[in-house]
């Protein structure tokens, strides 16, 4: 899951096929054609010189001017900018599953208990539950992680032991 947030992340980018996307591509091919005559007209032919040159930079302007609140619209767009939801720490987890108050931070040895990935081992912490501080081992195998208590009875999920 750490890996699917992390891949999609923050793109910042419309959802394809949404509103906003619908609204930024439009903007954006008004803005280039609103802008490219305009860049013409202005490098390539003198104002003075072009009979229509007027109607065509007015014309040119609309066209730009749209394109930018297009653009800008689709940015207060909801689909515009998809975040995936930040998946639990292992710690909110192990909290949420044991129905603890708060897990204090875990160690073994020295190293701190991982957050986003599994790392077998076997993590002391001290855990508070209704208003007692407990001290229990977090104990890690694969995919699976149990708690266990100081004397080594293991705890049940939402501590209906």
């Amino acid at each position: 899951m750490w890996d699917a947030y992390y891949a999609r992340g923050i793109s910042g980018g419309a959802v394809p096929g949404s509103a906003a996307s619908i609204c930024w591509n439009i903007g954006f091919w008004m803005i280039l054609f609103g802008l490219l005559p305009l860049i013409i007209l202005i490098i390539v032919f003198p104002v003075a010189y072009v009979p229509a040159a007027k109607g065509i930079s007015i014309f040119s302007t609309v066209v730009l001017t749209m394109g930018l609140v297009l653009a800008f619209t689709s940015l207060a767009l909801p689909s515009h900018t998809p975040r995936s939801s930040r998946p639990p720490s292992l710690s909110e987890q192990i909290i949420k599953t044991w129905n603890l108050d708060d897990l204090g931070e875990c160690r073994n040895g020295g190293q701190k208990m991982p957050e986003s990935r599994l790392k077998d081992g076997d993590w002391k912490c001290i855990a508070y539950t209704d208003s007692q501080r407990t001290e229990l081992t977090v104990h890690i195998n694969g995919n699976k992680v149990g708690l266990y208590e100081a004397d080594g009875k293991a705890l049940a999920a939402n501590r209906k032991d």
